[in-house]
């Protein structure tokens, strides 16, 4: 049963943040440098899900080419699934990892731009002002990787905060907005790589 509290609660917060972020940002919400953390915890279990630009997790936001992009990918997709470098809990509460689930880059801004070049007619994409290449990236919007891990806590009194240490992992990454939902009500924060601590 509270699996399904701390999913629906879940849902719920992101489905709020999501609309506020687009009220409150409009097409502008996504931000090199600036990620997002939500974070729920209900009895013994513990909900964290990041979002962050695929340029500050991974190097770049457009799909991996060259053998060199893959692995970058490759490479950031695996720091991404060892979330104890990522974030740290007071050891007495015996948090353990039991689930996670990783999203790959996805743009955040679609159109139906990604339709079949392999037709049969010509179209000039070196006209003055119309480099479709940069319009492609432009105007494509940006990619964003993220990552849910669900912990289940021994002691969840014990459990009085967390430190975020991915700062170090991803360097470029350089603020946090935290969201949470606690068993004494909502709590929010901004995070940064010298302040990087948020109790409870």
């Amino acid at each position: 049963m509270k699996a399904v509290t701390l999913l629906l609660a879940a849902a719920a917060f992101g489905v709020q943040a999501n609309h506020d972020e687009h009220e409150s940002h409009g097409h502008g919400a996504h931000e090199h440098g600036h990620g997002h953390l939500n974070l729920v915890l209900d009895g013994n279990q513990l909900m964290l899900e990041l979002q962050a630009p695929a340029a500050d997790l991974v190097g770049f936001e457009h799909a991996a080419k060259s053998d060199e992009e893959k692995a970058q990918y490759a490479k950031a997709m695996a720091q991404l699934k060892q979330p104890d470098a990522l974030f740290r809990f007071d050891p007495s509460a015996g948090c353990k990892l039991t689930q996670q689930e990783l999203n790959a880059a996805k743009e955040e801004h679609d159109h139906d731009h990604d339709h079949d070049h392999n037709h049969n007619h010509n179209h000039n994409h070196k006209k003055a002002g119309s480099n479709h290449d940069d319009h492609h990236h432009d105007d494509a919007g940006h990619a964003d990787v993220g990552a849910m891990y669900t912990y289940t806590c021994e002691a969840p009194t014990k459990l009085t905060g967390l430190e975020v240490t991915l700062f170090s992992v991803y360097p470029s990454l350089e603020k946090l907005s935290v969201q949470g939902i606690l068993p004494t009500g909502q709590t929010a924060a901004e995070l940064t790589p010298s302040a990087n601590k948020l109790s409870w």
